[in-house]
């Protein structure tokens, strides 16, 4: 078989070569800026939607605690009207919202106190 004879000369082809391998270095250039840019937009829409969700949270936090301060003025003014004085009212709520802080302190140091001392019973068994 014979084989068709070359137009190009070696030189040709080894510029046509050299420009198709330019070509594709700046194809994949472009790709991965592409790619990088692609990848930050997704990073600053993620944050973008956490941000969206604090606010929200933020924002029904702050509502609900400016219902609860509500309902506990509505509760002492009328315990006060009960009482006869506006004062005992707000006495008594604030007792009661002293002895909730006071249960959920002791509530939450006891399991870690219970666990150092479960460590250390462990610690003098293991020895």
């Amino acid at each position: 078989m014979n084989t068709p004879p070359k137009t190009e000369m070696p030189s040709q082809h080894l510029q046509r070569l050299r420009r198709q391998m330019q070509e594709l270095v700046e194809d994949l250039r472009a790709w991965v800026e592409l790619r990088l840019t692609l990848t930050q937009l997704e990073i600053e829409e993620r944050i973008e939607a956490r941000i969206r969700q604090l606010l929200l949270r933020l924002l029904v936090g702050v509502l609900a605690g400016l219902a609860v301060v509500f309902a506990l003025v509505a509760a002492a003014l009328g315990l006060g009207s009960w009482l006869g004085h506006p004062g005992w009212g707000f006495l008594v709520v604030a007792l009661g919202l002293a002895a909730v802080a006071a249960v959920i302190h002791f509530a939450r140091k006891r399991p870690a106190g219970r666990t150092a001392s479960t460590n250390a019973a462990s610690d003098k068994a293991a020895a």
